[in-house]
């Protein structure tokens, strides 16, 4: 995955924005480490959730036409948004931390557990059955163990179909648990910092652009949210040379005052 940032050791250091684009890689752990062209080195902690990168992971991956890898990585986010709703649960029912991941830790390998997990605490705190819709898992079924090639159009549908699903619970968690939903964030941004070196400047990005929890209630459709992060990630491609000379002018226009 990738992650647009400039260095933010060199705004402390010239008092302004040098303008240098980066483009950094992060995995797994949600952190971008960086060095700028002043040497600059640091790291870069997403505040994004797990199922908000697997999101976007999807979109990229349709927008460049591999509809297996869109496909994996949409139902991978659900299910991971499955777990952000049972963290958000835990919190607010005032369970132990420790006590919580050592139970989540005995269903981490099996989805269908932390479904079932889902389903019970959605009823308990929302006193209403989620509906788990039959489409979403018979096209995972046969994309995942089946190995399906979908189509364009199928994949896109796949994912309009989890967008939808994530955007009406994320609506109804916001408004019934904000504050848990923050405490979650903070956990989760809290073990992040701890990867990162001590020693190393640190700062965190929001992250994601195709969907993100900061953001008010989701009123677009799947198509508008996709259209719109194509033209972002047009616009920072076609920004990215432009930057490049400003920041060579900046840093010409700073060595000639040191």
């Amino acid at each position: 995955m990738k992650l647009f940032v400039t260095c933010m050791e060199c705004l402390k250091e010239l008092g302004h924005p040098s303008f240098e684009p980066i483009i950094a890689d992060y995995y797994e752990e949600a952190i971008a480490v960086i060095e700028c062209s002043r040497g600059h080195k640091s790291a870069f902690m997403l505040q994004s959730q797990k199922f908000e990168i697997l999101l976007e992971s999807g979109a990229s991956a349709l927008l460049e036409g591999y509809t297996i890898e869109a496909a994996y990585s949409f139902t991978a986010a659900l299910e991971r948004f499955y777990e952000f709703c049972i963290r958000v649960f835990y919190i607010k029912d005032g369970l132990n931390e420790i006590e919580f991941n050592a139970t989540f830790k005995q269903m981490a390998v099996q989805s269908e557990r932390q479904l079932g997990a889902f389903l019970y605490l959605y009823l308990q705190n929302f006193r209403k059955a989620y509906q788990v819709k039959k489409s979403i898992v018979e096209f995972r079924n046969r994309v995942v163990h089946k190995g399906y090639i979908p189509t364009l159009e199928e994949a896109e549908m796949y994912g309009a179909a989890i967008f939808d699903e994530i955007c009406n619970v994320s609506k109804a968690l916001k408004e019934a648990f904000p504050d848990q939903i923050t405490k979650v964030i903070f956990s989760i941004l809290r073990d992040r910092g701890k990867i990162v070196p001590q020693d190393m400047p640190r700062a965190t990005s929001s992250g994601t652009m195709f969907f993100n929890l900061s953001n008010g209630d989701q009123k677009m459709s799947f198509k508008e949210v996709l259209a719109n992060y194509k033209e972002a990630q047009e616009m920072i491609a076609g920004a990215v040379p432009y930057m490049k000379m400003l920041s060579k002018i900046v840093g010409t226009a700073a060595d000639k005052t040191t």
